[in-house]
């Protein structure tokens, strides 16, 4: 019997303690209508940039290329501040294809950009129109900054730890994600064996340790819960409260006293950000689904008529020993 192109033909082998039957399963697949597919995060440290490309059907051999003739304009607080340019310099971005680790395949993105900083507490809204595709529009807020007090440094323990405390007040109104990296400047001038001056410069990330409850397990077997140059976490845990949070770092490679410059980079996602990486860690942590069961866990969007995420960061620099 002839079947349509929309006739997926499924073979399920169910297999019996008396004897083994077969049976097909004719599934009716209907045409997937393509729509644009919107990425991209505001910052308050960096220039507007969003990825706009198609989807394709699930059962496609086709894949999602980008669309770079359409017309995006964004809007702060409902005024219009510009159209989005497409970038036409080719970004490649390796992936593992057909979910092969020894398969990688690579893509062409162009951003479209802006000249423009996004503020903090302002709302954002961006347009997109295109003739092949039905419109789509996607909003997002920047959360203000979030006032970090009570700072403290101990550096006492021999010069091989300092430990940095701060608490700041989580608001009880928004689900919020935070994240923490500490960048450090230190350079210490010393004269050498023969009376020449020498120096030894130390500069970027540090690795932190905690075991904030807050911050996600990722090493038990050296006293601490957490240990990385930057954390992500959400306020589950502190929802509307005072949040305290205790780091130590090992100075094996500069001391306290040589730092010219230590200084908190402290970030607050928009309310979006909480829905979109809650989504997305529930439904990576339930495992591949297939045609034979498995609970199928939708990612969050805010794009209106289409897919894909907008969301939004503010980020701080908190200065504990100024330049």
């Amino acid at each position: 019997m002839k079947k349509s192109h929309n006739t997926i033909l499924i073979l399920i082998a169910l297999l019996f303690s008396c004897d083994n039957m077969e049976t097909i399963i004719d599934l009716e697949i209907p045409p997937h209508q393509s729509l644009l597919v919107l990425n991209g995060r505001l910052d308050t440290d960096k220039e507007i940039k969003v990825l706009l490309s198609n989807s394709v059907g699930a059962f496609d051999n086709n894949r999602p290329a980008m669309v770079n003739d359409a017309n995006i304009t964004i809007f702060e607080d409902g005024v219009d501040i510009g159209d989005l340019e497409i970038d036409l310099n080719n970004y490649i971005a390796p992936y593992i294809n057909d979910g092969n680790w020894d398969t990688w395949d690579t893509i062409v993105m162009n951003y479209y950009k802006l000249n423009y900083i996004p503020k903090k507490d302002k709302t954002y809204r961006l347009e997109v129109q295109h003739p092949n595709y039905n419109n789509i529009s996607a909003s997002t807020y920047i959360p203000d900054d979030i006032q970090l007090y009570n700072v403290s440094i101990d550096s006492s323990d021999n010069g091989e730890r300092i430990n940095f405390q701060f608490s700041f007040d989580d608001d009880i109104n928004i689900e919020n994600f935070y994240s923490l990296s500490i960048d450090v400047s230190c350079t210490k001038v010393w004269d050498d064996y023969w009376g020449y001056e020498d120096f030894y410069t130390y500069e970027g990330f540090v690795e932190m340790n905690s075991n904030d409850p807050s911050f996600p397990i990722n090493n038990i077997f050296e006293g601490y819960t957490y240990t990385g140059e930057k954390v992500i976490f959400n306020d589950a845990l502190f929802n509307g409260q005072q949040k305290n949070i205790s780091i130590d770092i090992f100075t094996d490679e500069f001391k306290y006293d040589d730092c010219d410059t230590i200084k908190f980079e402290f970030a607050t996602f928009s309310d979006d950000s909480y829905r979109y990486y809650n989504s997305l860690s529930e439904q990576r942590s339930r495992g591949f689904s297939d045609i034979f069961g498995g609970e199928v866990v939708p990612v969050y969007t805010n794009i209106e008529n289409g897919l894909g995420i907008i969301i939004s960061k503010n980020a701080q620099e908190i200065f504990v020993k100024p330049n």
